[in-house]
């Protein structure tokens, strides 16, 4: 070891250990996000028939929202695992949630028979409950 690396070394340390309590007192290193379970429902086209479907793996859209809109470029796509539970890190902001293909295309979007509920979702510190429903209708 070279003569006088290793007080540079303490100095880094001991710098790298005030950032990380000073982020701990302001809340920076507090997680939020959104976090919840995507069902997939179908409706029976028989009356008096029942619905079905139940948690399933579903892939969406977190788009942030800027004065009010959506700005789908900037979307992430999530995919729920097979029980239909989902967790996403999110900086605390507006985002819009919603079907993929609406975020990918939103001037041509066309629902097509699977339909996701859209919603729009403020997040603060923590994690926000959103639970999502696909909805497709039986012939």
């Amino acid at each position: 070891m070279q003569s006088g690396s290793l007080p540079k070394a303490f100095v880094a340390v001991v710098a790298l250990l005030a950032a990380t309590s000073f982020a701990a007192e302001t809340g920076v290193s507090k997680a939020s996000g959104l976090r919840g379970t995507t069902r997939s429902l179908i409706r029976s086209g028989m009356p008096g028939r029942p619905t079905t479907g139940g948690p399933a793996s579903v892939e969406f859209a977190i788009v942030p929202m800027q004065d009010d809109r959506p700005e789908f470029q900037n979307a992430i796509f999530v995919t729920s695992d097979a029980q239909g539970k989902y967790e996403v890190a999110l900086p605390p902001g507006r985002y819009w949630v919603g079907p993929k293909a609406k975020a990918l295309d939103p001037q041509n979007y066309q629902p097509v028979a699977a339909t996701l509920s859209e919603e729009i979702i403020d997040v603060r510190e923590g994690f926000v409950e959103l639970d999502l429903v696909e909805m497709s209708y039986a012939p």
